[in-house]
């Protein structure tokens, strides 16, 4: 059984670097810039999305709990007023804890915590060279809105 628990500063300020490496080798192996210009658009894209770090409005950052250790965390974006739909920024399980089902119970209770808050629609974005994650998506009955292909030339 999968809890979610309401993330702390001190545990966002320590995972914030390697989050912020991690998705700028996700945009970097995606094709959408250099070294230099991905992580500029990452150091933006924090900024802008968690001036307030956790107390942020309209953030969810929770870590997921099994058997009383963290396994896990999970970056929810509530709906604003231009989207009807909340966000997953961010969906992560430990290396040590991977395979045991973790990320569908993050998944499913991110959902169901969603809902306790009247949110009837959530979206994310999933990596093409990711298709573990869009498997489990897709089991969750997550659809495809649309695919972006590109080839190299060279």
């Amino acid at each position: 059984m999968l809890t979610l628990r309401p993330m702390t500063q001190a545990e966002l300020d320590a995972m914030t670097p390697a989050l912020k490496r991690e998705y700028a080798e996700d945009e970097l192996r995606a094709g959408r810039g250099t070294a230099e210009s991905v992580h500029a658009k990452v150091e933006e894209l924090f900024a802008r999305l968690l001036p307030q770090g956790v107390g942020t409005p309209g953030q969810l950052l929770f870590n997921g709990v099994a058997d009383g250790a963290v396994v896990g965390r999970i970056w929810l974006a509530l709906p604003a007023e231009q989207h009807d739909q909340a966000w997953v920024y961010d969906v992560q399980v430990d290396p040590a804890h991977r395979r045991r089902g973790h990320g569908r119970a993050l998944m499913l209770a991110a959902e169901e915590e969603l809902k306790r808050r009247g949110v009837a629609k959530l979206g994310l974005n999933v990596f093409g060279h990711n298709p573990g994650a869009r498997a489990l998506y897709e089991e969750l009955g997550y659809e495809t809105m649309s695919v972006q292909m590109s080839k190299e030339l060279a």
